[in-house]
């Protein structure tokens, strides 16, 4: 792990950029003033009930201002259903879709509005989390090790095209998911979870804060047997984390931030993979007694900010993310494939505040790519012996925005534009427009927003490779041209009664060029194919009283693509068309809180094999399922709870893949 250099790195960076600007900070130091976030860690009890989001332009602003469609999932969503999957906890959102291949630990995916997982970029505190070696460079072999650790604020999901802001792997949205930070005085945390097929998961929580610093350490840890879906062998899964966060500040408006995340993951892999028998019925996937995957995330970053005058701030920052996964095929020595990636990340981002009513944002980011793959010479001869792969290269970009409030911010119009300099392939820009208008006597707003997107071919699409009878076989291919993306949305959100009835409606469309697929006759990465996402997504909140809220979220996302001929559309795969989400939350007495959710999907396609190796495209049937949640608060600081997953035993798959029965769960959670 090139862990020690990477922060070196960082620091060296930052130390560069700020050292200059700390004495500039010191002389203005006699003009007295507080920056809005000081002064709300300064008075706590004054802020908003209403969520302030970052992801939407970069800046801190209340979620009813921003141009675009965005979801926030607090921590008291979770811990109303005491659900610390994140994946799972994000499903209730509109427009999201989650899918799991199993129970805990196994293979997990997110879907935005019909755009596949290689086109979500996830952050943890706006720090990209990526796998460099990964064959499309996204997270979705290490999603299923995403828990949340007990110090998590929220999580923001930012719809549609985001390229502009966010650079490759935007296209098809944002995850960013952002811790609690600054807390002060000291405080301790311990959560533990038992469930069926000997599940625990345990969460600690250890922070002391003063005015000038902070310390937060969040350990976890998860384990499970499985299920075994009828056969021999258990489906387990183990995964070790950690999320920390650190802080001082050096005076007003200047404080440096370190964050950490650590996720060691092992589980079991499949010996029966999902098919079809000769009546077409699906066969069970079931575990295999000695395949099995380590997985590792770890992220490591520093930010340093510094709010010069009320009319400039800016923010250093810098982190090293870095992936192992090594899968384990037998139990022979070496015969084993290991994919290691690492991202060096750097970025700078000022703030001029040239008016009450505009904000410019002008920034520039660095990337360094690695990827480190090792497969096992000839293992159908016995030679173990491990071959490696290694690239890397450079990516450089600029961009820029600005955001206007007019007619006492009730006109919101955000725009700007990214120029990507990548070491391989041609530069692209790309820019975006969104706008809304708040009738606050109303309670209603409207919006609409448009971008244009890329995602880079990945290290493994450009390069990658694997061993046949000794022999490298190349898949990867150097011409191969960024994909693109147009989005367009546009939609209304209504309340009533001081938000006791919200409503909203968003219509999207999304076009995808050059997208990159695998050709199995060239045996290659090939641009050759188009697709087109178009739907709409609406929800419902009711909150009559205190006690009673109700939440519905309805979205329908046609997902099509161009076949390898371009002769005809083809629905995409694993992707429901429908799909209903209603969450209850009742508090019948005060100490007590009933949390019930209820989830329909459409029926999916998904590619199967049949006994004669015919892939066929397979209706995986709709479902309803039922969670539900129970948890009873005594002396302020303490919780017990019971919760249910599949309450009433739905027999259902996902992808192919079996799902769990009915799982229940119980726990306890002490502070101090």
């Amino acid at each position: 792990m090139k862990r020690a250099p990477c922060v070196a790195i960082c620091c060296a960076w930052m130390v560069c950029w700020g050292i200059p600007l700390l004495g500039h900070g010191q002389e203005l130091g006699t003009k007295e003033w507080t920056s809005p976030q000081e002064a709300k860690e300064a008075n706590p009890e004054t802020e908003s009930l209403e969520p302030v989001v970052v992801t939407a332009t970069r800046l801190e602003e209340p979620v009813s201002q921003a141009t675009k469609s965005i979801g926030v999932v607090t921590a008291a969503d979770r811990n109303e259903q005491q659900q610390y999957f994140l994946p799972q906890l994000l499903d209730d959102e509109p427009g999201v879709f989650t899918i799991r291949n199993g129970g805990p630990g196994q293979f997990s995916s997110i879907s935005i509005r019909g755009a596949g997982t290689q086109h979500t970029q996830f952050q943890y505190n706006g720090f990209p989390l990526r796998d460099a070696a990964d064959t499309q460079s996204t997270l979705q072999y290490l999603l299923q090790d995403l828990y949340s650790g007990s110090n998590l604020k929220q999580v923001e999901i930012l719809k549609g095209t985001q390229s502009t802001l966010y650079g490759s792997q935007a296209m098809g949205g944002v995850v960013n998911i952002i811790p609690q930070k600054w807390k002060r005085g000291f405080g301790c945390e311990f959560r533990s979870e038992v469930g069926d097929h000997n599940t625990f998961l345990e969460n600690g929580r250890v922070y002391y804060g003063q005015d000038r610093f902070y310390l937060d350490i969040n350990p976890l840890f998860v384990h499970t047997d499985g299920d075994r879906n009828g056969g021999r062998h258990d489906y387990f899964y183990d995964n070790l984390g950690f999320l920390g966060g650190a802080g001082v500040k050096f005076g007003p408006g200047m404080a440096l931030e370190f964050s950490s995340l650590y996720y060691d993951s092992d589980l079991a892999m499949s010996e029966v993979v999902p098919g079809l028998d000769s009546r077409g019925r699906l066969i069970k996937n079931l575990a295999d007694p000695h395949a099995h995957r380590e997985g590792l995330l770890q992220q490591y970053g520093l930010s340093f900010t510094h709010e010069v005058n009320p009319c400039w701030d800016y923010r250093l920052k810098g982190a090293y993310t870095g992936t192992e996964r090594h899968y384990f095929w037998s139990d022979n020595r070496g015969d084993q494939s290991d994919y290691d990636g690492s991202t060096n990340y750097l970025e700078m981002q000022h703030n001029i505040h040239t008016t009450p009513w505009l904000t410019l944002v002008v920034g520039a980011n660095y990337e360094h790519a690695y990827y480190d793959g090792r497969e096992p010479l000839d293992p159908f001869f016995g030679d173990y012996t491990p071959v490696s792969f290694e690239e890397d290269w450079d990516v450089w970009d600029i961009f820029g925005g600005a955001n206007v409030k007019l007619f006492d911010e009730s006109l919101l119009i955000s725009g700007g534009g990214r120029y990507n300099h990548h070491q391989v392939f041609d530069p692209k820009f790309v820019g975006e427009a969104s706008a809304a208008y708040l009738f606050k006597p109303w309670g209603t707003k409207i919006h609409a927003a448009f971008g244009t997107g890329y995602r880079t071919p990945s290290l493994y699409e450009t390069y990658g490779g694997y061993l046949f009878l000794g022999r490298l076989v190349t898949i990867g291919n150097q011409d191969l041209k960024p994909e693109e993306s147009t989005s367009f949305e546009a939609g209304i959100d209504q309340s009533f009664f001081n938000d006791k009835i919200t409503l909203g409606f968003t219509w999207f469309h999304t076009d995808f060029e050059d997208l990159i697929i695998f050709d199995g006759f060239e045996n290659k990465y090939m641009n050759a194919s188009q697709a087109k996402s178009e739907g709409f997504e609406t929800y419902v909140g009711f909150k009559p009283f205190s006690c009673l809220r109700f939440h519905t979220a309805y979205t329908y996302v046609d997902a099509q693509y161009e076949d390898f001929r371009g002769e005809r559309w083809v629905r995409r795969e694993y992707l429901p068309k429908h799909k209903v989400s209603t969450t209850a939350t009742i508090v019948p007495l005060e100490p007590l809180t009933v949390a019930l959710r209820l989830n329909w999907l459409d029926t999916k396609i998904v590619p199967l094999y049949d006994p004669f190796f015919n892939r066929v495209r397979w209706k995986e049937p709709s479902r309803w399922t039922v969670d539900a949640s129970l948890t009873y608060r005594f002396y302020k600081e303490c919780e017990l709870w019971v919760r249910a997953e599949n309450l009433f035993d739905t027999h259902y798959s996902e992808s192919g893949y079996t799902m769990p029965g009915q799982w229940f769960y119980g726990g306890v959670k002490f502070r101090f």
